[in-house]
């Protein structure tokens, strides 16, 4: 890595680390102000907060894969862009490399290809599931 990529590295980390003691900070100023509430009241408040009325304490089984699905689908996608985006930092920064470049076309492939399997197998089983559910209704209806 050229030294101008690491120093900006560096400053987005610094960045980060005092834009997190802030809101660590901001946190702890609002917990000083209430200390009555128990940690599970302040866990599950926060939990509330976060999925916007998506969270319950009485979720199925069911409910809670599809919430773990979503999840990984959601990290996937994460993973997708931050290869994608490395694989071009590479590909720009090759100065001509050989090498250089087949890595970073290497890597786009290998997340392209990764990410088609991955929403081909949700496609293929959302399909299954839906189809098994569709003849399980109809299988009850009868009866």
């Amino acid at each position: 890595m050229t030294l101008t990529l690491k120093r900006s590295l560096l400053f987005g980390l610094a960045l980060l680390l005092l834009f997190g003691s802030f809101v660590s900070l901001a946190l702890a100023e609002e917990a000083d102000e209430d200390t009555t509430v128990s940690a599970t009241t302040t866990i599950s408040a926060g939990l509330e907060n976060a999925a916007e009325g998506s969270y319950s304490d009485t979720a199925t089984l069911t409910v809670f894969i599809g919430n773990l699905i979503q999840a990984l689908l959601t990290a996937t996608g994460i993973l997708f862009l931050v290869l994608t985006v490395w694989a071009g930092i590479i590909y720009m920064t090759a100065s001509g490399d050989d090498t250089k470049i087949k890595k970073a076309k290497g890597m786009i492939v290998s997340a392209l290809v990764g990410l088609i399997i991955i929403v081909g197998a949700y496609a293929l089983t959302s399909y299954v599931i839906g189809a098994i559910a569709t003849a399980s209704e109809a299988s009850t209806e009868i009866d």
